[in-house]
């Protein structure tokens, strides 16, 4: 979906909202595993610079393992540092304040108003929910260190333990010999005609240097620098089990979770597939041929044969609105709907099956309804037919009142707390449009005009 704020789907949430790379603090206290005489911990970062921090940080003892650390991931990925990377410290108050200064700097207030009501009317998160609250709430718990690439700046939150900054710092040094080779500024450009692409894309950066993470710590402890698949999932699933550690983590809607996590989880294990088949190539292959959607993050296999995701055409209506915002849905967005009305096993069995999805939301009229359109692709009739069945259940569910006047094999319709809807099944294609208040276009779309 639209992403305002990066790491997500519908739109972009948290890392991208403020331009920088996040690790997980998540990730990082929740899971310290044991590897015989290495202590492994998975973090995660936010970018964002601070000035006069560099004084403090001069004599700080942490910084002094850097020059070993870029030695030994230069030796592991063959990319050797081209300059030294600027380093310092902030306080959780600090990040906070900047973080308010780079939401102010980076977005309109009316391309986080679009964000929210993109997911209010999908029914991913509550109706009286504040996205912007909620961005800030969430990478001020979440940041234990960062690396700015708009900035080219690397950064550590206050209050850790040596041996975890110093596993962190690898994590950010990553961020930073990526960057030297391949602008992650441009490369985390927002796209906005592909959303699912750029949460690919973060995940591409966020997954290789979890997995470099990794490797350095084996590295440092006299083994083989190759992750084995236990600790790569022990990893990816770190976030899930830390989670009742964060309380607002915890307490947010599902989505806004996942959003926040899959660029590790799901990443690691990708970057983990693309080394596995490519070697060391893997180390900029990801950057120079990198990934189109979710799918192929969640189904390496899609990247191998670059199996792309299809645009679906919208609805049309014979009354147009004013856009308010547009975007791509991808399987990450698709799962998280599922699973959040009709639970995993669900969203696990079918979500694999969608072939690409679009939406836009408009606004028509002086009372600036709403109007929610959208198309869903899916690999046979088969599935599309399950995921029509599906999407009837979520509209049920997401709505206090759903009065339906249509139930058909191939249609359904009726009023929903935004005003009329209709949702058909043609093919391969589901497709819906919601917020209608004209009688006539509701009954036009009905009868098949515009499907």
């Amino acid at each position: 979906m639209k992403k305002v704020l990066d790491g997500g789907g519908v739109l972009r949430i948290a890392p991208a909202i403020v331009r920088l790379s996040i690790t997980l603090e998540t990730v990082a206290s929740l899971q310290y595993v044991s590897l015989k005489n290495v202590v492994l911990v998975a973090l995660l970062t936010v970018g964002l610079p601070f000035a006069g921090a560099r004084d403090k940080a001069a004599n700080d003892p942490v910084f002094g393992e850097i020059e070993g650390i870029v030695k030994s991931l230069s030796e592991i990925t063959g990319l050797n540092q081209k300059h030294p990377v600027p380093y310092g410290r902030m306080t959780k108050k600090q990040l906070r304040q900047f973080l308010n200064k780079r939401i102010k700097k980076t977005l309109r207030p009316e391309e986080i108003r679009a964000d929210e009501i993109s997911l209010k009317m999908f029914g991913l998160v509550p109706q009286d929910f504040d996205l912007k609250k909620s961005t800030l709430d969430l990478l001020t718990e979440q940041a234990a260190a960062f690396y700015d690439y708009d900035e080219k700046k690397l950064f550590l939150l206050a209050d850790s333990s040596f041996s975890a900054e110093t596993t962190t710092l690898a994590h950010e040094l990553s961020h930073a010999l990526a960057d030297q080779y391949f602008n992650l500024e441009n490369f985390m450009e927002e796209t906005p005609s592909n959303d699912d692409e750029n949460l690919a894309h973060t995940a591409v950066v966020e997954g290789q240097a979890s997995w470099l993470m990794i490797a350095y710590e084996l590295k440092r402890g006299g083994q083989k620098p190759i992750p084995t698949e236990e600790m790569l999932r022990s990893v990816a699933d770190s976030g899930e089990t830390s989670m009742a550690d964060f309380p607002v983590l915890k307490t947010s809607p599902l989505y806004i979770q996942q959003s926040l996590l899959f660029p590790y989880a799901q990443g690691t294990l990708f970057f983990e597939a693309v080394h596995r088949k490519l070697g060391n190539a893997a180390f900029g292959a990801v950057f120079t041929d990198p990934p189109t959607g979710s799918a192929q993050i969640i189904h390496p296999e899609k990247y191998f044969t670059h199996e792309k995701p299809a645009v679906p055409a919208l609805p049309k209506l014979a009354t147009e609105g004013k856009e308010l915002t547009d975007g791509s849905m991808g399987e990450f967005d698709h799962q998280m709907l599922l699973q959040q009305y009709l639970g995993a096993t669900k969203a696990l069995e079918l979500a694999p099956h969608l072939r690409g999805g679009q939406f836009r939301i408009d606004t028509r009229g002086r009372d600036g309804r709403f109007r929610l359109l959208y198309a869903a692709e899916w690999n046979s009739p088969q599935s599309a037919m399950e995921y029509f069945e599906a999407y009837r259940k979520i509209l049920k569910a997401k709505w206090q009142h759903c009065d339906v006047s249509v139930e058909k094999p191939n249609l359904f319709a009726g009023t929903g707390d935004n005003g009329s809807f209709v949702v058909r099944l043609s093919g391969n294609v589901v497709s819906s449009v919601e917020g209608l208040k004209d009688a006539a276009e509701w009954q036009r779309l009905q009868s098949g005009g515009g499907g």
